[in-house]
């Protein structure tokens, strides 16, 4: 919006018009360095506390009964595929987390959530919990999907 006097208003006020807008903060991803693919930690955290924080708490560290602390968890830190399977499948029965046996159900979340919203909550946990920053991929979990 032009604010000086219009009565002066010339064809350099106009080029310094659009100069201006043609300038933006928005810039082009680059696909490494943003991460693009990969699950996001803040989204992750907003799910996590959405799905997963009734059981494992939003500290993490479980309920010291049923459900399995994932902070220091061997499975958390482990192998990602494992980790991707329990997340999308479920796990019922007996499992030892850090020494102790637990006998909980973890409900399968594969038709509730998408490749990019499972890659974000283990991405979230691992980071937050196990203090690993190893993104874990949409393409991950697009391929353990569709492994069945």
């Amino acid at each position: 919006m032009y604010k000086g006097d219009k009565q002066h208003f010339t064809e350099t006020q106009l080029a310094s018009m659009e100069l201006r807008k043609s300038r933006t903060y928005i810039k082009t991803p680059d696909s490494l360095k943003d991460n693009l693919g990969k699950g996001g930690e803040m989204e992750g955290s907003v799910l996590y506390n959405s799905y997963c924080a009734t059981c494992h708490q939003r500290d993490g560290r479980g309920d010291e009964s049923r459900y399995p602390p994932l902070a220091g968890s061997e499975w958390v830190a482990g192998d990602k595929d494992t980790l991707i399977r329990l997340l999308l499948q479920g796990l019922q029965g007996n499992i030892q987390v850090k020494g102790k046996m637990y006998n909980g159900v973890m409900p399968a979340h594969g038709a509730l959530l998408d490749d990019h919203a499972v890659a974000s909550i283990l991405t979230y946990v691992r980071g937050r919990f196990n203090k690993t920053y190893n993104p874990i991929a949409t393409e991950d979990v697009t391929k353990i999907r569709n492994a069945k």
